[in-house]
């Protein structure tokens, strides 16, 4: 049966987009009201208040709408990117970590730190924000615990990834300053499955997939990961990439959009 379209309108109006801003060298949580950003006193996974005061995205400073202390990604998550890498379908989420100094806020400059002379490539994400201390928890009950989505560029090394073929330094390769742009918003109240990522290098889209590709969906992703570690408030899973993903040229301005979500842009500097 097919939704009513009156509750997809409900649906719709319950999404929130908010973000972390700085306005007037003051840091306020930001809601989003159709282009321009109302202020907040609070936190962003708790209690909140409006200031009563509007202002525009061009008047402010954007900052990662959470500093996790956890920043979990995937790989080999999507069927269209097994299917043309030649992988195995993973019988559990295959993750691993970015350490939280690599979060970078929407805007910022991505660079190759000195001494890296390797090509350095993006890999358009959606990221799912944690609201509340998860463990064990069941698929059916996730969204009680996951306060919404943000789009991440998973910016990797790829030579320094695998310089070690005894062992591939995910870490490493994925953890330089700067390296894990986020936000500029978190989308709560979305339905995750129905959208689409996409990576635009330069005016130039390079990757365009549905997330209902993915072998372990956002929910599940979470649940099985819970399983396992305990995720807290704030922290961050990047559900992983598909085909497309590439190497940037200094200078060239790399966007996350996802629809509903936001859209992510950052230039890259070599």
């Amino acid at each position: 049966m097919m939704d009513d379209p009156r509750e997809l309108i409900a649906k719709e109006c319950d999404v929130q987009r908010w973000c972390l801003i700085k306005y007037q060298n003051q840091e306020y949580l930001g809601l989003d009201q159709g282009g321009q950003i109302e202020l907040y006193q609070g936190s962003m996974l708790g209690n909140k208040s409006a200031t009563g005061t509007t202002v525009s995205a061009e008047q402010v400073d954007w900052l990662p709408p959470v500093e996790p202390r956890q920043f979990l990604a995937l790989w080999n998550n999507f069927h269209e990117r097994m299917q043309f890498e030649g992988t195995r379908h993973p019988g559990f989420p295959l993750y691993f970590t970015k350490l939280a100094c690599s979060v970078a806020a929407h805007g910022h400059e991505i660079c190759r730190p000195s001494g890296f002379t390797s090509p350095v490539k993006f890999e358009a994400e959606i990221g799912i924000v944690i609201g509340k201390p998860c463990f064990q928890v069941a698929e059916q009950d996730i969204d009680d615990y996951i306060f919404g989505y943000t789009c991440v560029n998973d910016v990797t090394a790829p030579k320094e990834l695998k310089e070690n073929d005894e062992f591939h330094q995910w870490c490493r390769s994925k953890s330089l300053p700067g390296f894990g742009p986020i936000g500029p918003w978190i989308a709560t109240d979305i339905e995750p499955d129905g959208l689409r990522v996409e990576a635009i290098l330069d005016g130039e889209k390079k990757q365009d997939y549905p997330v209902n590709d993915m072998i372990y969906s956002p929910r599940e992703i979470t649940s099985m990961i819970s399983s396992e570690v305990e995720l807290l408030p704030g922290d961050l899973i990047a559900c992983g990439t598909s085909v497309g993903a590439d190497s940037m040229q200094p200078g060239q301005l790399i966007e996350v959009n996802i629809e509903g979500v936001g859209r992510l842009s950052n230039r890259y500097i070599g």
